[in-house]
């Protein structure tokens, strides 16, 4: 069952719980332990295959095998390598949680998924529970680590059954070690742990003890306790239900984003020490973290103002002296703040005389009243005794010989004359009790102590073995010797009428001690011996230093630090200037100093010593058998070349730019990178090529290895001037620009055409104003065609002008005739075009009131007749309605009966024509709608 256990358990790629767990690279997790069950699957499996695959005898040949030998060696590990992944697959599936196992093996995607958001989930876990705790992250980190190490230990075992505890299992959880356990293997344990202490306490009998006396057996105690940290409970202790950590809830819910077992709200247990105050974490495992509430509370010592502190730290120190009183009442306290009630003893020093005033003595200031151990013997008043008191204060009384006294045994009382006299015994019996406690003194009244206890009482030895009479104040012991072996577990006992406690064996031990070189002189002992005591000298290399250590660990300790130098032979041409030292000098540092034959030069070698240098080889033609075959690694010491010369020397570059350090062994002139920069013969360029060689590095002028110009004209053309020079790369000036231009004039109707420097012409930069103004003169005549403008003017007659840039001059001189009218129109009068602007109206006259007048009376008269012809249409209309909608006639029956003519006229004669004209009116407006 242990062995099919430990099989279960030990599959780790999984979590025992199914949380998500945050992931580590393989060496955090694993820095020094063993391969889990799939390496250590896939190591074996190499190991097969290499053996498989090597003949006997043939396992460390580096001979090369055939190709086909190879082939098949790299097929079986291939297979056994796939058969061990699965292996370790289906115990992944078969023992993350109960849910899996219940639900079935889950597939690669899941898991996959599952992986990708390990760490995210452990964060937001540990997040949730610890949300509300605003204390600082030193008190938390308690908790948050025994979170951390329960989510990712995956080493959740019930210790009883050492089954894993998963998250669907019902647990409890210990109150002082927060260890886990099967709710039922607790409640089986605490049962058996119960019943085993009732049937050891039946089992137990009474004894009597070596003075005769009964023991009984002591009083039954049944509780059970922790299989951890051993704490005690008590049997209604024993857990009836599963709960969460808090205690709060029942058969919690497994939730898969909260911790297991846990049902997720505030913990809310009475924090530890108590302050009053709850635990703000989500329902979690292990202890609760220091209380993170803010206090105001002074120091200890009250000098200082209040502070806000943690609640868990109740109290704080400040940085000043106490000023209390000591005890003394002379000297204060001076010690760093501290609670009332705790000052240190006084520990100033003084001479001071003990409490009889004998002797006299330097001692601290708390300890002023001692005393000494001599008697005091000051005489009593009565000057005939002597105080026999050891040192004490005060007077020593009256003396006591003077007071009542009695005779020795106390049954007669006298007072004598003086404290002289004595007095005698009184011839009574004494019958004070003995030291037995049993018996009294069978004596007449005597002066001194009593004596022993003659009485005859019958006793049981100390082995219990044997009854017999025997003097009182003697122990009884037999001639039986004890048979039980002593605490050593090798001699026996061999004690007379021994009680049952054997007294420890008093032989010497004698055995060999791990040193070898002494034996063990303890008592006889169990377990092996204590380390040799004896002190052993070990030396340094060179001899000159010896230390004492331990016997027996001379190979084991490390040689003692010499400061001598060391004597070695040294393996390059320096001195050793190191100390003495275990084991291989080490390798040479000073610089080598030599003449460097490698770069030829006058510098000696820099570096460091090369004379003896670890070189590590591998064989070249190493062919491996199979993956798991590498090559060995052979240490050598080598003598090194010297290295290339690092000296800096001043090197110039080949176009003589710059002057550069270069170490020695590169010490050649090279291009530096920049632009040869030396003016070519055109006067205008310089050479374009990169830094190289010329024949005269000091020279500024084009050399024959430079590129020579092939530029055009690069001279900035006249100010207007689009047309490239001509004529090859030159100084200036340039010729004039002969191409002609051809351009509209200012009316736009008119191409003209002019020479491009009679138009740009140079050398105006910096000109006179009139010069300037004389050009622009000369361009408008260029541009102007000559003929009239036939542009308008804003009152859109056409300008007068030749043809001109701009807007059109004197727009207000316009003497083209126009009309002007009056108000009405009846007054018309041709004026020119700028008096018309002056007066753009005429004033009317009687004529045009006359004409407005005989307007308005022709209006006035259609109006009327529109108005009557409207009407009578209206009225056309009302009695053609009134032919077509009106009431008809209806004739009347014949009727036999004859009716009574009704006196006056009925109220519906009027009435019926009302309501019939107003229902043909709405009828009509319905008809026309």
């Amino acid at each position: 069952m242990a062995s099919r256990n430990r099989n279960r358990v030990a599959p780790k790629e999984q979590n025992a719980w199914n949380i998500p767990v945050q992931t580590k690279s393989e060496s955090d997790r694993q820095p020094a332990r063993k391969p889990s069950t799939a390496n250590g699957s896939k190591s074996g499996a190499a190991a097969a295959a290499a053996a498989t695959s090597e003949p006997a005898g043939m396992s460390s040949s580096k001979i090369p095998l055939p190709s086909s030998m190879l082939k098949k060696s790299q097929e079986k590990f291939n297979q056994v390598q796939r058969q061990h992944a699965e292996t370790a697959k289906k115990y992944a599936a078969e023992y993350v949680s109960s849910e899996e196992e219940e639900e079935g093996e889950d597939t690669s995607g899941q898991e996959a998924g599952a992986a990708a958001s390990n760490d995210a989930a452990t964060r937001n876990i540990l997040g949730d529970v610890l949300k509300n705790y605003h204390g600082a992250e030193a008190d938390v980190g308690k908790t948050q680590e025994y979170l951390q190490h329960l989510l990712e230990s995956r080493n959740a075992v019930c210790l009883i059954c050492i089954e894993t505890v998963k998250r669907a299992d019902r647990i409890w959880s210990c109150a002082a070690c927060y260890t886990f356990f099967h709710l039922m293997c607790i409640q089986r344990w605490a049962n058996d742990s119960m019943s085993m202490k009732r049937i050891n306490h039946e089992q137990q009998e009474g004894y009597y003890n070596n003075r005769g006396e009964y023991i009984p057996k002591p009083a039954l105690d049944v509780h059970w306790d922790c299989p951890k940290c051993r704490r005690e409970y008590e049997p209604e202790a024993i857990p009836r239900h599963y709960e969460c950590f808090c205690g709060k809830e029942r058969e919690p819910n497994a939730h898969p984003w909260l911790i297991p077992h846990s049902c997720g709200e505030p913990c809310e247990k009475q924090l530890n020490p108590a302050c009053g105050h709850t635990c703000r974490l989500l329902c979690h495992p292990g202890p609760c973290p220091p209380c993170p509430q803010t206090v105001n509370v002074s120091c200890r010592c009250g000098s200082s103002p209040v502070k806000t502190i943690r609640c868990a730290q109740k109290s704080w120190t400040c940085a000043r002296k106490c000023k209390r009183k000591l005890a003394c009442g002379i000297h204060e306290c001076g010690a760093q703040c501290h609670d009332a009630g705790q000052c240190p003893p006084c520990q100033n020093r003084s001479k001071q005389p003990c409490l009889c005033g004998a002797q006299t003595k330097e001692v601290n200031c708390h300890e002023s009243r001692w005393q000494c151990d001599s008697v005091c013997n000051k005489p009593f008043p009565c000057g005939l005794h002597h105080c026999e008191g050891v040192c004490h204060a005060g007077p020593c009384g009256p003396c006591p010989l003077g007071l009542p006294r009695s005779c020795p045994c106390g049954k007669t009382e006298t007072r004598a004359a003086s404290c002289s006299e004595r007095i005698g015994t009184c011839g009574d019996t004494c019958e004070k009790v003995l030291a037995c406690g049993q018996h009294l003194c069978p004596e007449r009244c005597h002066q001194g102590a009593c004596g022993n206890c003659l009485e005859l009482v019958p006793k049981v030895c100390r082995c219990g073995s044997t009854k017999k009479p025997i003097v009182c104040h003697r122990e009884a012991i037999c001639e039986g010797r004890c048979k039980r072996t002593r605490t050593c577990g090798k001699h026996q006992c061999n004690r007379k009428c021994c009680d049952g406690q054997c007294p420890p064996c008093d032989r010497v031990c004698g055995k060999t001690l791990p040193c070898g070189k002494h034996k063990c002189s303890s008592l006889c002992h169990q377990g092996p011996c204590y380390p040799c005591n004896q002190k052993s000298t070990i030396k340094c290399r060179c001899g000159g230093t010896v230390a004492e250590v331990a016997c027996g660990r001379e190979r084991k300790a490390n040689a003692p630090k010499c400061k001598l130098p060391c004597r070695a032979a040294s393996k390059c041409h320096h001195p050793n200037t190191h100390t003495c030292h275990p084991g291989d000098c080490p390798a040479c540092v000073l610089p080598c100093g030599q003449p460097n034959d490698t770069t030829n030069c006058e510098h000696p070698c820099r570096a460091k010593c090369h004379d003896a240098v670890q070189v590590v080889t591998r064989e070249k033609n190493f062919k491996p058998v199979g993956p798991w075959d590498v090559p060995k690694e052979t240490v050598e010491v080598k003598t090194l070349p010297h290295p290339a010369c690092t000296v800096k020397v001043p090197v110039m570059c080949l176009g003589g730019h710059e002057t550069a350090d270069w170490p020695c062994s590169s010490s050649k002139p090279s291009s530096c990178g920049r632009q040869c920069g030396r003016l070519l013969k055109c006067g205008v360029h310089r050479c374009p090529l990169a830094c190289h060689k010329v024949t005269h590095r000091a020279s500024t002028t084009q050399d024959s290895r430079c590129e020579p110009c092939t530029a055009g004209c690069t001279l900035p053309r006249p100010e207007g001037c689009v047309h490239s020079c001509a004529l090859r790369c030159h100084k200036p000036p340039c010729d004039p620009c002969l191409v002609s231009i051809k351009s509209q004039c200012y009316c736009g109707l008119t191409q003209v055409f002019y020479k491009c420097h009679e138009f740009y012409p140079t050398g105006m930069e910096g000109k006179e104003p009139e010069e300037l103004a004389e050009l622009a003169r000369r361009r408008e005549s260029f541009l102007s065609c000559g003929q009239k403008c036939i542009k308008n003017f804003p009152c859109g007659h056409r300008c007068t002008s030749i043809c001109h840039p701009g807007r059109c001059p004197n727009p207000e001189q316009c003497s083209k005739k126009v009309k002007v009218a009056c108000k009405c129109g009846q007054r018309k009068v041709e004026v020119s075009c700028k008096v018309a602007r002056a007066t753009p109206t005429l004033d009317c006259d009687q004529q045009c009131e006359a004409v407005r007048a005989q307007k308005q009376e022709e209006q006035e008269r259609k109006e009327r007749e529109a108005r009557a012809e409207e009407e009578l249409q209206n009225q056309r209309e009302l009695e053609e309605y009134e032919r077509k909608f009106g009431k008809r006639k209806h004739r009347e029956r014949k009727r036999h009966q004859v009716q009574q003519e009704e006196k006056g006229t009925h109220w519906a004669v009027y009435v019926a024509p009302v309501v019939a004209v107003l229902i043909g009116v709405a009828l009509y407006f319905l008809f026309v709608q």
